[in-house]
């Protein structure tokens, strides 16, 4: 059998076009992360403090209030105030005042290396204490973002409640007046068996989308999944009263919200702070982490907050405590 040989400047020119291919390939390949890649945090070189800004900036777009004269005239400064700019820290300032009108009083930047979680690091737990046929449930922050931590925060409350029930409680305070707020999960799935199952609360976007947050069981699920879970206890139908007030925000606020509207439950004190609204964590190029409003709270029938959330029965914060007793021994009764 004859055997024939490849000609050495056929294979030459197969390979100059292999090379030609793969060159244009890697050129469009730079060239759309040049182009698009900032929108998705990839840049070829080191962006510029102006060019920081502005990618910022475009992020800031999607905050709940970025829109119409207001918007525009805060985009517009800060443009103007970070183009001279010599450092990505020089433009916070600027970016700071723009992104509290894109979303809010709840958005804020936190430069490279902080969050929420490491500027406060208070851990405290809940407590669940009975006191003759009245158990109070104070429910703090849960500003750690530890799993071992938020599971044994849920779980403090489920084993508490369960061990009041036991112990002939015929109604329940719930304190969230000093709940500055953090991860909503492990408030709500530690309370679960105080909550009937179904939909508790809700976040809506500018444009009408939303997303609701419902409980099966001790599972807390966000928009039909399944967020965190803690474990299933029997659902208590006895009466809640809620205590809340100016230093009560953020998700503490959603606390409020999960029993607003719930029967046999009624709400004590003042208004909240103020910053019952749902926030993005959205990563600059250097780390610095910006919190975005991207939602408003919804309660369990769809009403929409976003500001401080009334009581049900104004009372002295102080004295709320009292109130919600009395009103509970007339229900226990």
């Amino acid at each position: 059998m004859a055997h024939t040989t490849p000609h050495p400047r056929r294979g030459r020119r197969v390979l100059i076009r292999l090379g030609a291919s793969l060159l244009v390939v890697t050129l469009l390949v730079l060239l759309a992360i040049w182009q698009l890649g900032p929108r998705y945090g990839l840049y070829l070189v080191p962006p510029s403090p102006a060019a920081y800004a502005d990618d910022a900036l475009q992020k800031m777009n999607q905050g709940y209030y970025a829109q119409g004269p207001a918007w525009e005239a805060a985009r517009a400064k800060a443009v103007r105030d970070t183009r001279d700019a010599s450092s990505y820290a020089d433009t916070l300032p600027a970016l700071r005042e723009a992104v509290a009108v894109a979303g809010g009083k709840h958005s804020t930047l936190f430069p490279e290396g902080e969050s929420l979680s490491s500027v406060d690091k208070d851990r405290p737990l809940p407590t669940v204490k009975p006191s003759g046929a009245i158990t109070t449930i104070t429910v703090p922050k849960v500003s750690a973002d530890d799993q071992g931590f938020q599971q044994r925060y849920a779980k403090t409350l489920t084993d508490g409640i369960a061990g009041a029930d036991a112990a002939t409680t015929c109604g329940w305070i719930v304190d969230a007046r000093h709940n500055h707020g953090g991860d909503m999960r492990p408030m709500l799935a530690g309370l679960s068996p105080l909550l009937a199952d179904g939909k508790i609360a809700g976040f809506v976007t500018r444009t009408g989308g939303t997303t609701d947050v419902a409980v099966a069981g001790g599972t807390i699920r966000v928009g039909g999944a399944d967020a965190m879970s803690a474990e299933s206890r029997p659902k208590s139908t006895k009466p809640v009263a809620v205590l809340q007030g100016p230093d009560n925000g953020s998700s503490g606020e959603v606390v409020v919200l999960a029993f607003k509207g719930a029967p046999g439950a009624r709400s004590f004190g003042a208004p909240t702070a103020g910053y019952s609204s749902a926030n993005q964590t959205v990563r600059l190029y250097d780390g610095t982490q910006m919190l975005l409003t991207t939602a408003l709270d919804t309660d369990r029938h769809g009403k929409t907050y976003g500001g401080p959330i009334a009581p049900d029965q104004v009372a002295p914060v102080d004295t709320a405590h009292e109130a919600a007793q009395t009103w509970l021994q007339q229900r226990c009764r």
